[in-house]
């Protein structure tokens, strides 16, 4: 009996980490038909990486592309359900309450409206929640995500800011909100957002694939590394996120994780009656006297955006959120009425998650699309791909010419021309074109430049050249012309 010892506890060992692996796969929550289609459609849309998780009736399916259940991605924004969590779980502890002022957990919070300060009990934990403080999603205004700052600088670069609207009296969605609220975490806990969120909510739920530090993430070695599209394919791209902005934006979770997170919001896994309790709060809508949302199809809950009836996204009363960073897209949604719940990872940045989740959703359904339809960075890709060839092009005109000028400069008699207004076309196109890149584009994301140039397409900065050199070649056209150190073309010459 001794000598079978040891290998009835190795056998018992090996059961024990099996048994989790056998029984996600035993699970299903769709059709095969419909694994497989979802499955021809990542490798369709080319996507390197990529996980999806589909829970109904208590069953789960899990689709994998290149992919493990631990695998690690980065879930953007869908990691503000996680500090919406963390701020509810303190309330429920009795630490603070959400409708405390900012300024009682951060004595230096102060901002402006229309020049004059807003009065501290105007401004309370429920509006960074819900996105009514009056931040916005310009983040040219705000601390960089990816510029690693200390809470000194951090606090510096809010104090005194301008709100785009009195708080309590609008809706607008900024990550700011959740910056804040991860700082108020700190405070309140005496720990740091890592350490509270790991040791007060990641492993009590079971979420031990969920790290809200990045070098933690990476230092399992199974993190896969974020992509965005460039010249017809996904390319590596950098993934960086500050800690500041760790809660609005940088955890790294697996499908597992994220699918068990969405069963525990969903009602099927068990939990605490604490945590059961803090659940159904971070779905609720806690504005009582001003309601932001009253002439809206939704509310933001606490890191959740609640579609109410009538609201035709993707059916009435879902529970969702979505995320994207510099290489990956993440996808939560969940419908407590139909007992189901869709999850979405993926390392490639692009602008067509909205097309995945109808798949997934018809999927549920028992409805197929033959396609999840063309991305719109594979348009601009394009685009991009067709300016760049037109740069090459202009860098051999822009040699041409400047053989040309030296030609003609070595001339001794040499007849300016007269103006004519068609020279002034290209520079002004070329000026227009740089004025997109530089100053329209920023404005119409939101974002800082060195920021907006790690999202779209790859090919972005060789098309930012290749308009650079055009406006070269327009402007020097131009000065060669007016200085008359071009060939003057006349009848017999033409």
């Amino acid at each position: 009996m001794k000598k079978r010892l040891p290998a009835l506890l190795i056998l018992t060992l090996l059961l024990t980490m099996l048994t989790p692996i056998f029984t996600v796969a035993s699970q299903r929550a769709v059709s095969n038909e419909a694994e497989e289609h979802i499955l021809n459609e990542l490798n369709r849309a080319n996507i390197p990486n990529a996980a999806v998780a589909i829970i109904q009736g208590g069953e789960t399916s899990y689709i994998l592309k290149d992919s493990e259940y631990n695998t690690l991605f980065q879930i953007g924004s869908v990691s503000k359900s996680f500090t919406g969590f963390g701020i509810l779980l303190l309330v429920d502890m009795g630490l603070l309450s959400a409708s405390d002022p900012v300024n009682q957990h951060l004595p230096w919070f102060e901002v402006n409206y229309n020049g004059e300060p807003v009065p501290h009990e105007d401004i309370t934990i429920y509006n960074l929640l819900q996105h009514t403080s009056g931040f916005t999603a310009d983040e040219r205004r705000f601390p960089s995500t990816v510029q690693e700052l200390s809470i000194d600088e951090l606090i510096e670069q809010l104090i005194g800011i301008e709100l785009a609207f009195y708080p309590s009296n609008g809706h607008m969605y900024g990550n700011v909100n959740y910056m804040i609220l991860g700082h108020i975490i700190e405070e309140v806990s005496g720990q740091s957002y890592d350490d509270f969120m790991t040791q007060h909510v990641l492993h009590p739920l079971g979420l031990y694939n969920t790290f809200t530090n990045v070098q933690r993430a990476y230092d399992t070695g199974r993190v896969i590394g974020g992509h965005r599209i460039g010249f017809f394919r996904p390319r590596p791209t950098t993934s960086q996120w500050a800690s500041q902005t760790m809660p609005t934006g940088g955890i790294h979770s697996s499908i597992s994780d994220i699918a068990r997170w969405a069963g525990i919001h969903l009602g099927v896994v068990e939990v605490s009656e604490q945590f059961t309790r803090v659940v159904q709060r971070s779905h609720e809508n806690n504005h009582t006297l001003r309601n932001p949302f009253a002439d809206t199809d939704f509310i933001a809950a606490a890191g959740w955006n609640v579609l109410l009836d009538g609201n035709d996204f993707v059916g009435d009363g879902k529970i969702m959120h979505g995320g994207s960073t510099f290489g990956y897209i993440a996808y939560v949604g969940i419908i407590p009425e139909r007992d189901t719940a869709i999850v979405f990872l993926s390392n490639v940045r692009h602008m067509n998650l909205e097309g995945w989740v109808f798949l997934l959703w018809d999927a549920v359904d028992g409805e197929y699309l033959s396609s999840v339809g063309i991305d719109l960075f594979a348009i601009f890709d394009l685009a991009f791909i067709a300016l760049t060839a037109l740069g090459i092009v202009f860098i051999g005109l822009l040699v041409r010419l400047a053989v040309k000028v030296c030609k003609q400069l070595q001339i001794k008699d040499k007849t300016r021309p007269k103006f004519r207004i068609r020279w002034l076309i290209a520079p002004i196109l070329s000026i227009i074109g740089l004025l997109i890149f530089y100053a329209v584009m920023p404005m119409l994301f939101a974002l800082p430049l060195s920021t907006l140039l790690l999202l779209p397409p790859a090919s972005t900065i060789t098309a930012i050249i290749a308009v650079w050199i055009m406006t070269a070649y327009s402007l020097f056209s131009l000065g060669a012309k007016v200085l008359g150190w071009l060939p003057v073309k006349t009848k017999a010459s033409s």
